[in-house]
């Protein structure tokens, strides 16, 4: 059975009850750490001028600081696994995911990001040409093209959204393995996913409006609804809710 989003949000709720500040606490260590290994990068990058070769080191220092907080994040996202199954969780599996494989994490992230760069590419450089030629034509044949890359990129988004949920569940299983499932388990189920992100809109707009504070607490429960839609679509809310209800009957049953 397919949950509303209503109720995965009200699950992730119950689930986050009495551990928000877990919750927050491993998201802040995670955001400061890496704005710990970007800020000098920044800094450097004012100092020294943007020039082509100081813009290039920022950008490649950034790429490889997002790797690494890809492997941080996906030890946030085992909490929030623990949250759900009732496991015992610390803040110290932030860092648990480095001797899981961790370059698995950080495959994922590379090929997702090559994927998105490609289809962004072609618009971008249509768009550059235009600008720089002045040829109405190339500018509006490159916006053309990047709105069709933006699209292509929410679709392959969306179906490639459970990568990671799956290398954090499965230490055996590869990346392209990985994606291949995602895929399959997306089909027929990315409109109910892409419906859960825009349910979040309105809050996100809040968190954002109170100067940032209001997003320690959107987004664990942004990430603990998430980690529940991936526990609905493998079937194991289903599984749980058939073992209350026969918890419940055999209450009934035994009660004097």
């Amino acid at each position: 059975m397919k949950h509303t989003s209503a109720e995965l949000k009200r699950l992730a709720r119950e689930q986050l009850n009495g551990r928000w500040g877990l919750a927050i606490g491993a998201n802040l260590l995670e955001q400061m750490i890496i704005s710990g290994l970007l800020t000098p990068f920044y800094f450097l990058l004012i100092i020294t001028g943007s020039g082509a070769i100081q813009s290039i080191t920022y950008m490649v220092a950034a790429i490889i600081i997002s790797a690494v907080s890809m492997v941080l994040q996906c030890g946030i996202l085992r909490i929030y696994f623990g949250f759900a199954r009732n496991q015992e969780v610390s803040v110290g599996m932030v860092f648990g995911e480095f001797t899981r494989r961790p370059d698995r994490y950080i495959l994922g992230y590379i090929l997702i990001f090559v994927v998105e760069i490609v289809c962004m590419l072609p618009g971008a450089i249509c768009l550059v040409v235009g600008i720089v030629a002045d040829t109405v034509l190339a500018i509006m044949i490159g916006g053309a093209l990047y709105i069709i890359g933006f699209v292509v990129v929410i679709y392959v988004s969306l179906r490639l959204s459970q990568i990671f949920y799956l290398l954090v569940e499965h230490g055996d299983m590869s990346v392209i393995e990985a994606f291949r499932t995602s895929s399959q388990m997306m089909e027929g189920n990315m409109g109910r996913f892409f419906y859960i992100y825009v349910s979040f809109i309105g809050w996100s707009l809040l968190g954002l409006l109170s100067c940032g504070i209001g997003m320690l607490w959107v987004t664990p429960y942004m990430m603990q609804t998430n980690v529940n839609f991936y526990r609905d679509l493998i079937g194991e809310l289903d599984v749980n809710e058939e073992v209350g209800k026969d918890n419940e009957w055999d209450n009934q049953l035994f009660t004097p």
